[in-house]
């Protein structure tokens, strides 16, 4: 955290910021209110985040189309508002720590900071049966494959990376986030998407349709980290 601490002093030093959200203390304290407030679980196991980024911005040319500099204000509002809609707890900014535009010579960028919370989430569903050490074994269906139970609860939320992003997408998560936030924001200010390189398991039908993707296309090939084609 004293990183991204750090970052935000000297983005406030050297170039321009303007807060969506201010943040009052440090990223630790802030970060343990909102945990209090929101009566969030958290298991500080493996790779599970506690916070996260989400960074909405645009190269030099997508700004010399704005008229003024309240347009592009404008403009970083609706992103925040996208955000509160597709990240925040409930729809709310309760799991939103700060937001902040910073405008810097030559890019504007704007850096949300949130907990992904989640009300929902899933845990196996377990069967009678035990294994040989005596531990109960997770049903699974005819086909063999596992079984899980959603839990729900508002006033206990989970704080999980994992399970936060299974709850808007699973694996093609972020492919969605993309496709909503060009669908609904930067589409309407004329922003085009460059070419999907991405596999076309994790790329939406919408996706597929507008970068002309079709299966066992080049991109739909896996590469492996030699760069043989496999």
């Amino acid at each position: 955290m004293p990183a991204q601490d750090n970052y935000l002093v000297e983005a406030q030093t050297e170039h321009a910021v303007r807060w969506l959200k201010r943040k009052t203390g440090i990223f630790q304290t802030e970060i343990a209110e909102t945990i209090k407030t929101l009566n969030a679980q958290y298991h500080p196991r493996g790779r599970n985040k506690v916070m996260e980024c989400l960074q909405f911005g645009g190269n030099h040319e997508f700004w010399h189309d704005f008229p003024d500099e309240e347009e592009i204000v404008a403009y970083f509002r609706h992103c925040y508002d996208f955000a509160v809609k597709y990240i925040g707890f409930l729809k709310t900014d309760k799991n939103i720590i700060c937001a902040l535009t910073v405008t810097e010579p030559n890019r504007r960028n704007l850096f949300l900071y949130y907990l992904p919370v989640t009300d929902k989430w899933r845990v196996k569903a377990m069967s009678n049966y035990k294994s040989e050490n005596g531990n109960k074994l997770q049903k699974r269906d005819e086909s063999g494959n596992p079984i899980y139970k959603t839990r729900r609860f508002i006033t206990a939320p989970l704080l999980c990376h994992s399970e936060f992003w299974k709850q808007r997408g699973e694996e093609m998560s972020y492919s969605v986030l993309q496709e909503c936030f060009y669908q609904e924001i930067s589409k309407r200010y004329g922003a085009k998407r460059g070419e999907s390189t991405s596999l076309l398991k994790y790329t939406t039908p919408e996706q597929a349709i507008r970068f002309n993707r079709c299966k066992n296309d080049e991109y739909d090939i896996f590469k492996n980290p030699k760069g043989i084609w496999v």
